[in-house]
């Protein structure tokens, strides 16, 4: 019996399950060797192919601005298989209890391979339901207006606190407490809305036409970034995976505050329908924006400290006005006619690039351990 193929990556050298398209590491399609040393392409349909290729090409473009090369492999089912999975209450508190001196584990501890977040899932679940309870007692006691205020605040900041909760499982390091996330997360959400209020004023504009739309992103993410580099100094944050969770704190508290404004705008509180849908498009809005931006801060700063010149670094800014980009189109009214489909793009173009930052983070990691082996091994040697 012939022995069983072997598929190992053309790209990067990575060895891959023979039933692999693309490769594991580097997301590269990949070429099966057989036994007699003949080369065989992965069969793929003409559409899939074409499709494949669009995608390779955006994440490998993505990719090079994190400083990596190769197209990234992006697995939603396996990103999110452990969603679907059997939870402990311990195991829950163990995520929650993470950053502490005594809880952070030593670089050798960390896994390199992949992250899978799921106690965000459980979150949503949770205010969720707090959200419907409070329903009913608010239908129960219709003479209490703010029982209607309160399923409102409830349902509008479901998706961005669960997002918070989703990038904090996503920090591998797990070197950054709870409690200061909480903190960053209050402080540095009103402080970036200040920040842009006084901003607004100064430039001022409030049409959503495109240079006001356009003006809209650049300030939002401005002030929004501003505020995380101000905590990524302060914390002396030096990682990919920290500098997305630092971001996603700041931008969690931004979209959270935002979200309860609109509940009240014009004197009214918005109907459940309105929270839901606020809720809804938090998917891919403050909390993952500002956690790129941040990030991208992050791979350039590396262990320096912030300067003019991180600010103004091609690599930095490509990432900056990728999100301000995204920004500018989900406000801009001329695109209203497109409803759903904008959306979903760019929702999709947000979490491609949240993905490539995660492979660049799972890259730098291995990379770390590496450098402590070869260290390691020169002393052992010496």
């Amino acid at each position: 019996m012939a022995e069983e193929e072997t598929v190992f990556c053309t790209n990067c050298g990575a060895k891959n399950n023979t039933k692999s398209k693309f490769c594991v590491k580097c997301g590269q399609s990949l070429v099966k060797v057989t036994d007699d040393g003949m080369e065989q392409k992965a069969e793929q349909s003409k559409t899939t192919e074409q499709a494949s290729s669009i995608f390779d090409s955006a994440t490998s473009r993505l990719n090079s601005w994190t400083g990596g090369s190769g197209a990234v492999k992006v697995s939603w089912k396996d990103f999110f298989s452990e969603v679907f999975k059997s939870h402990t209450e311990e195991e829950a508190e163990d995520i929650f209890i993470a950053g502490t001196k005594k809880t952070t584990p030593t670089l050798t501890e960390i896994s390199n391979e992949k992250v899978q977040p799921w106690l965000f899932s459980r979150i949503l679940i949770v205010i969720i339901a707090a959200g419907v309870l409070l329903s009913v007692m608010s239908n129960l006691n219709q003479n209490m207006v703010g029982d209607q205020v309160a399923v409102d605040v409830i349902t509008c900041i479901a998706v961005p606190m669960s997002a918070l909760v989703l990038f904090f499982e996503i920090n591998i390091y797990k070197n950054i407490s709870f409690y200061k996330i909480g903190k960053i997360m209050l402080l540095g959400g009103i402080l970036s809305l200040i920040l842009t209020l006084v901003i607004d004023n100064i430039v001022g504009g409030s049409s959503l036409n495109f240079v006001g739309a356009t003006l809209t992103g650049l300030v939002e993410e401005l002030s929004k970034l501003l505020i995380a580099a101000y905590f990524v100094q302060k914390l002396k944050i030096k990682r990919i995976f920290n500098g997305l969770l630092i971001g996603a704190a700041v931008g969690t508290g931004f979209a959270a505050f935002e979200n309860i404004q609109y509940m009240f705008m014009g004197g009214q509180i918005e109907s459940i329908t309105g929270a839901l849908m606020r809720t809804f498009y938090s998917i891919a809005s403050h909390t993952e924006w500002c956690a790129i931006a941040t990030a991208a801060l992050v791979i350039v700063k590396g262990s320096q400290k912030l300067t003019t010149n991180t600010f103004m670094n091609p690599r930095f800014l490509k990432f900056f006005i990728l999100v301000a980009a995204i920004h500018m189109l989900w406000d801009w009214d001329a695109l209203v006619s497109f409803g759903q489909i904008r959306m979903f793009i760019l929702i999709l173009v947000t979490w491609i690039t949240i993905f490539v930052m995660i492979h660049a983070g799972l890259r730098e990691v291995k990379a770390l351990q590496l450098s402590v082996k070869n260290d390691s091994e020169v002393t052992e040697r010496g």
